[in-house]
This record gives C-alpha cells, sequence and structure tokens, in this order.
C-alpha cells in the first residue's frame, strides 16, 4: 500500500479534480443544495490534508535513511519524473488545504445570497488543486498546466459576481496580466527546452548557453508578475479587492506565497546563482514594503487596503528569502517560512471577518466599519486580532515572523542585510498607520440611531457556518503567539531543502 501511494503522488489532484466534476454533475442533476455543496467540498480538502500529512511522514521516514526500507523510500520519491514530494511544498500544501477547508465551511452561508453556486465549488476545488500541482510538479510542462488550471480559475473566481462591473474589471484586468505572465513562462520553457532538450527539472543543470539563461530570466519575469512583485503588482488590489472574501482569503492567504515558493525552487533548480538570485529578490522585495505600505495608507475600501498589506507582507517574506540566500542564513529562511504561514492565518482571518460585515451590514468601505456595531462582538473581535497581528505589535505571529528575521539580519556583517533590516522596521512603522485607523473606526461609538432600528440590529445573528472557521483562525494565530517555537520547528525541512538547492 505504501509504495502505491509514492508510486502514485498524483493521487490527491486526481481525487480534487474527480469531485469537482462530482460536485458540479450533483448540483446540476440532483439539484442539492448549497450547504451539500460546501460540506462535499470541505470534506474533498480535509481528506487530501490527512493524505498530504501522511506523505511528509513517509519523506521525513525516507530522510533519517535507516533499516533499507528507507532507501526504498527515498528511491520512490525520486522516481516519479512529473510529481515530487518536498518539505517545503507539503508545508504550504498542508496550509492551504487548511484554509480551503475552513473557506469551504464559510461558504456555507456565504454564498446563499450568490447564483452559480454549482459553478464556484468546482472552480475553487480546481483552483486549489492547480496549485497543489504546482508545488509538486517535478516537469515543466506539467507545472505550466497546473498553473494555467489555477489560474483560469481564479480569473473566473475573482469576476464570479459578474452582475457588479467592478469585480468584472478586476477580474478582466487580472486575466490580461496573468495571460502576458503565462506567455513569458511558455516562452521561458521553450527555451529550456531548446538547451536541453528535457522539460524534467531533473535534467536541466550545468548549461551555460544563451537559450538556457533567456529562457531562466523568462520564468522568473513571469512568476514575479504571478506573485505580484513590484513593479509587476497591479493587478492584485483591484482582483483581491473584487473577489468574494471567501476567495480574497486563499489568493491573498496562501496563493500568492505558494507561486512565489514555486517561482523560488524552480529558479534555483535551474541553475541560476543564489548570490545573484538573492540580490534581485532583495531590490524586489524592497520595492514591495515601500510600495504596498504607502499605497496602503490613502485607501478608503477595506478590502483594497487589505490587497496593498498583501503586496507589503510579500515584500517581508520574500526579503527573509533573499536574505537567506544571499547569505546562507537558515534562520532567515525559517523565518519567511514563519510569516508566510503567520500572514496566511491573519490574512485569511482578515478577509473572512470582513465577509461577514458585508454579509450582513453592507459594510464594504473604511468608514461603514461602524455598521458592525449593530452585530455581535465576535466579528469585530477577529478582525482586531487579525488586523494587530498583521500590524505585528508582540505578542502575535507578524511581530514573531519579523523579530525572527530581524535576529538573522543582525547576525550577518553585510551592510545591505542590515540597510534592509532598517526598511523593514520602517515599513512596519508605517503600515500601522493604515491598521490602525481601521481598529480605531471599527470599536468607535457609532451615531446614534432611531429606536426602531436598534432594536432590529440587535436581532442579528452570526451563522454558524462563518463564526466557525473565524474562531478556528483566532485559536490558530493565539496558539502561535503562545507556542512560536513549534512553529519555527516545523519549518527547518523546509528551509533546509532551500539551503540544499544553492550551488
Amino acid at each position: 500500500m505504501v509504495t502505491f501511494l509514492l508510486q502514485y503522488p498524483q493521487i490527491p489532484l486526481l481525487f480534487l479534480g474527480c469531485m469537482a466534476v462530482v460536485i458540479f454533475l450533483a448540483a446540476r442533476s440532483f439539484k442539492i443544495t448549497n450547504v451539500s455543496m460546501a460540506l462535499l467540498t470541505a470534506l474533498s480538502f480535509l481528506l487530501v490534508f490527512f493524505y498530504i500529512i501522511f506523505e511528509g511522514q513517509l519523506l521525513q521516514m525516507a530522510n533519517h535513511s535507516f533499516n533499507g526500507f528507507d532507501n526504498n523510500l527515498a528511491s520512490l520519491f525520486s522516481s516519479n519524473a512529473f510529481y515530487k514530494y518536498e518539505p517545503g511544498a507539503i508545508l504550504i500544501s498542508l496550509i492551504t488545504f487548511c484554509l480551503a477547508f475552513l473557506v469551504s465551511i464559510y461558504c456555507a452561508e456565504y454564498l446563499n445570497l450568490d447564483r452559480r453556486q454549482h459553478a464556484f465549488y468546482p472552480l475553487f476545488l480546481l483552483m486549489i488543486c492547480g496549485l497543489a500541482g504546482m508545488l509538486f510538479s517535478a516537469n515543466l510542462m506539467v507545472l505550466y498546466l497546473f498553473c494555467e488550471l489555477m489560474s483560469i480559475c481564479a480569473y473566473a473566481l475573482v469576476a464570479f459576481r459578474r452582475r457588479t462591473d467592478t469585480a468584472i474589471e478586476a477580474g478582466f484586468k487580472y486575466l490580461m496580466m496573468g495571460s502576458v505572465a503565462s506567455v513569458v513562462i511558455l516562452l521561458g520553457i521553450t527555451l529550456l527546452f531548446m538547451s536541453y532538450g528535457s522539460i524534467n527539472i531533473a535534467d536541466m543543470q550545468g548549461s551555460t548557453s544563451w537559450p538556457a539563461q533567456i529562457g531562466t530570466l523568462f520564468f522568473f519575469a513571469g512568476f514575479c508578475l504571478k506573485s505580484a512583485l513590484v513593479p509587476l503588482h497591479t493587478w492584485l488590489p483591484d482582483a483581491h479587492g473584487r473577489a468574494p472574501s471567501s476567495i480574497s482569503a486563499i489568493l491573498s492567504g496562501i496563493l500568492v506565497q505558494g507561486v512565489f515558493y514555486v517561482m523560488l525552487k524552480i529558479t534555483l533548480s535551474l541553475g541560476f546563482d543564489h548570490i545573484l538570485l538573492g540580490t534581485i529578490l532583495l531590490c524586489l522585495s524592497l520595492l514591495n514594503i515601500v510600495v504596498g505600505n504607502l499605497l496602503g495608507l490613502v485607501q478608503n475600501h477595506t478590502k483594497r487596503l487589505l490587497g496593498y498589506s498583501t503586496i507589503a507582507q510579500m515584500g517581508y517574506i520574500v526579503l527573509c528569502m533573499a536574505i537567506g540566500l544571499r547569505n546562507n542564513l537558515l534562520l532567515a529562511l525559517q523565518s519567511g517560512f514563519f510569516i508566510i504561514i503567520a500572514h496566511a492565518v491573519a490574512k485569511s482571518l482578515a478577509f473572512l471577518s470582513k465577509g461577514v460585515f458585508h454579509y450582513y451590514v453592507d459594510a464594504s468601505k473604511i468608514k461603514h466599519l461602524q455598521r458592525a456595531s449593530s452585530l455581535p462582538i465576535f466579528p469585530s473581535v477577529a478582525f482586531g486580532v487579525a488586523i494587530i497581528s498583521l500590524s505585528a505589535l508582540p505578542p502575535f505571529p507578524g511581530f514573531t515572523g519579523k523579530f525572527f528575521a530581524l535576529t538573522s539580519f543582525f547576525t550577518s556583517t553585510d551592510k545591505i542585510t542590515v540597510l534592509s533590516a532598517l526598511v523593514l522596521l520602517a515599513g512596519s512603522l508605517v503600515a500601522f498607520g493604515y491598521y490602525f485607523p481601521l481598529l480605531l473606526i471599527l470599536f468607535s461609538k457609532p451615531h446614534k440611531q432611531a429606536p426602531d432600528e436598534n432594536k432590529k440590529s440587535k436581532q442579528k445573528k452570526i451563522s454558524p457556518w462563518m463564526s466557525m472557521p473565524i474562531a478556528t483562525l483566532v485559536i490558530l494565530i493565539i496558539f502561535i503567539s503562545i507556542a512560536p517555537q513549534y512553529l519555527m520547528d516545523i519549518t527547518i525541512e523546509a528551509a533546509q531543502f532551500l539551503m540544499g538547492m544553492m550551488r
């Protein structure tokens, strides 16, 4: 059984694809309810989550290399030319499936007012399947196909509320820029194939020919656009700001970060010098920190502000990875993975809480957040916890991740690294300038309302389908705040895997 599972690592991807078809056909043929579709989708992600945990345990056994049986495991893990399980991909995929599970439950209520629910859940399953396929791909063409699957579904989900002009505009902009990135990536793969005569990543090593070098640069540039690295970031605030909050939670929480990790891993595999790559990423990360935080100060739409926050947070993540690559610092790479996880939980919580405000009191702009006073205090507190974590106030995970990052930066004698640490600190201070007003407006005393409105507002209750995922994310943030070292220990193998790819 173990041998079968390792020889066919595509099983979870096939399962998600099949479930997308099953849910679509069941919705169209048997008219199953939104709750049923949401629960089937959540169950699919839960089963794949545990499958990946099992695969991760087998990989850990293989890495320990004892008893001969583990040598067979190691050979099985490396024998598949199209898929490869490795610690970083397993870590990010587990975060993805966990968030997707919570979002699916959330949608059991959140999508009740929407039409075409039969299309939403299959697209959602296929988008997550595409991201997971990218993470585990060991073949450039397989990676490209999964990238297109993920991207096409993401375009459609951003524009899901097609009766809203702004959603259509955001989806179209995302489609145009994403399509350019796809063409550039495909051109890069073509040049790499010309140079190596193969599209298996394991075969692409050591060439100094111009097609290989230019192909690697094209591949890098295309994924920089899909990762929203400045100046190729302009699609993100529109797409994440206009998508349904449940989709924005995934797009901002983990999808962009997962795409960046794929780019980083594949670029290193193609032989890109890690010091040069680290230097390029360092410059891009500083731009992300500056642009994301400064433009966040002038936003009046809550979700658009959170989109610019994602651009800035990507800057912190990329900066940690860049410093780790430039200076061979394991702690910096660990800090990058830590911030990925901390940001995924906090940003998903922020978007899901914002979805509650929009669903019940139509609060879309920052000034409308006062309307949340007509709701129970819980979603407001949850949104506040998310914002505090994103603003890096102690002892929340956002602060802990940056503390670990700064600790690693100041162990280096590189002046550029120290300067980058100062930019990180300055960016965090600027970010507090747009996070704090959110909390101030959210918890400030609203204007007096007419008695009948007050009476009506007291009758509003939050659906358990929406409350449970939000409560789970709050608990996760509290747990990470209490035991951050546990999370750092989880990131060690992923960081060591990237360190091993440097040459």
